[in-house]
């Protein structure tokens, strides 16, 4: 179980810092686009808006691993409340800012830090998919089950209390 819990740990501690890492790869490109005026044209406009697009994913990884807006987040991306979406989800962000590295306009930092996040992402995603699980899921799908007893799920707890009686 020790093995299981440090891969839990490890795929805990890359989707951190993948998150990170892709907010600075965003940073890094916004500031190369800049200070290279590529704004000024059609490409730039594209380099902005897909910075855009990984400062907002970097920023929902780092909110899912802290438990930061999870209700909101899978209440409005469904997909992430399952193993399959998150693990879609890692392999996208890493694949997306892998392809930006390819560019031959990217900074050689950027392109590192780029190949660094496709890397880690896709280290996630391979552990979301055939990693193992997490405890809080294990805790819950027993209580599904009726195996625990509902004192044993503290959530459940606070809900049982707040819920008025039904006549």
């Amino acid at each position: 179980m020790a093995r299981a819990e440090l891969l839990l740990k490890g795929k805990r501690l890359c989707a951190l810092a993948s998150g990170g890492v892709l907010i600075t790869f965003a940073v890094l490109s916004l500031v190369g686009c800049f200070i290279s005026f590529l704004w000024v044209t059609p490409i730039g406009w594209m380099i902005i808006i897909s910075s855009i697009w990984y400062a907002a994913f970097g920023g929902l990884m780092i909110a899912m691993q802290l438990g930061y807006g999870t209700k909101l987040i899978t209440a409005n991306a469904g997909f992430l409340d399952s193993k399959y979406g998150r693990a879609m989800f890692y392999f996208f962000c890493g694949s997306m800012a892998g392809s930006s590295a390819g560019s031959h306009d990217a900074w050689l930092v950027a392109q590192i830090f780029a190949y660094i996040n496709w890397g880690m992402c896709w280290f996630v995603g391979i552990l979301e998919l055939c990693g193992p699980k997490e405890k809080v899921a294990n805790v819950l799908a027993q209580h599904m089950a009726s195996q625990l007893p509902v004192e044993h799920v503290p959530a459940a707890n606070a809900l049982a209390q707040h819920v008025p009686p039904s006549f």
